[in-house]
């Protein structure tokens, strides 16, 4: 049996998440949210703000770790010059590495983006 990052990954680089359990000693897992080719979206409970959010777990490989670091620092950058959410792009409440993974704590919406294009039939956002 091989063993992965200690035995929290699985064989693809994928935290194995437990209900329940904290990550970065702050965030319970409270559901499920999704998975993608870059990790997985878990809502959880923020217990120093006492607010939900949703976590993005980014995979435990080099390239996905990469990419998720581009997208983390335009994401800060719009955020940055959006103080006032005029513009509707997500916000970043937190982020961290956590046992080798890259966690990215946003603001808790409804859906996704993927299932807000899906509901308008693909047609995209102006």
């Amino acid at each position: 049996m091989n063993i992965f990052n200690h035995g929290y990954d699985d064989d693809q680089g994928d935290y194995q998440v437990i209900l329940k359990d904290h990550l970065g000693y702050r965030y319970e897992c409270l559901s499920f949210l999704g998975q993608g080719s870059f990790g997985q979206a878990i809502q959880c409970l923020d217990h120093k703000t006492n607010e939900q959010v949703a976590i993005k777990i980014i995979r435990n490989k080099k390239k996905f770790q990469y990419q998720a670091g581009i997208e983390l620092r335009i994401l800060k950058y719009l955020n940055y010059h959006d103080k006032y959410d005029m513009n509707n792009v997500i916000r970043v409440k937190d982020y961290m590495v956590f046992r080798k993974h890259l966690l990215i704590a946003f603001e808790c919406l409804s859906i996704n983006l993927y299932e807000f294009i899906k509901n308008n039939n693909f047609q995209g956002v102006s």
